[in-house]
C-alpha cells in the first residue's frame, strides 16, 4: 500500500524532502527499540533496575525517526536521492529542524 506524502522545503540547502504522513507500526517499533537497546538493566530484589543508559539514545532516536519518515530528497536540480545517515549528518541544523517539524503526527518533536 502506497502511503501519502507531503513535500517539505529545506531552508538552507534548498532541497525538498518527500515525507510520509504517518509511520507504520514497524517503523514506530524500530524508533522505540533504539531507546530500549540503549538501556542496560540489572535484577535487584527480583525487580529490574536501570543500570546504565547510552546518553546518545535521544539523538539516535531523532535520526531514526527522520530517516524512516523521509521517502526521498529532491536536490536543487530535481534529482531524487535516498536520505542516509551520511547525508543526514551533513545537513545544516536548520534543515534538520525543518525535517523534525515535518515528522508524522504522533511522533515526539523537539521541544
Amino acid at each position: 500500500m502506497e502511503r501519502p506524502t507531503a513535500e517539505v522545503g529545506l531552508p538552507v540547502s534548498g532541497m525538498k524532502a518527500v515525507v510520509f504522513t504517518y509511520y507504520t507500526r514497524g517503523e514506530r517499533k524500530a524508533i522505540e527499540a533504539v531507546m530500549l537497546e540503549s538501556a542496560e538493566f540489572e535484577q535487584v530484589d527480583n525487580k529490574p533496575k536501570l543500570k546504565k543508559v547510552d546518553a546518545t539514545y535521544r539523538a539516535k532516536m531523532e535520526d531514526k525517526a527522520v530517516l524512516l519518515a523521509v521517502k526521498h530528497l529532491i536536490d536543487t536540480e530535481g534529482k531524487k536521492a535516498k536520505l542516509d545517515q551520511k547525508i543526514l549528518d551533513g545537513l545544516p541544523s536548520d534543515d534538520f529542524e525543518a525535517l523534525q517539524n515535518a515528522l508524522p503526527s504522533g511522533q515526539s518533536k523537539k521541544k
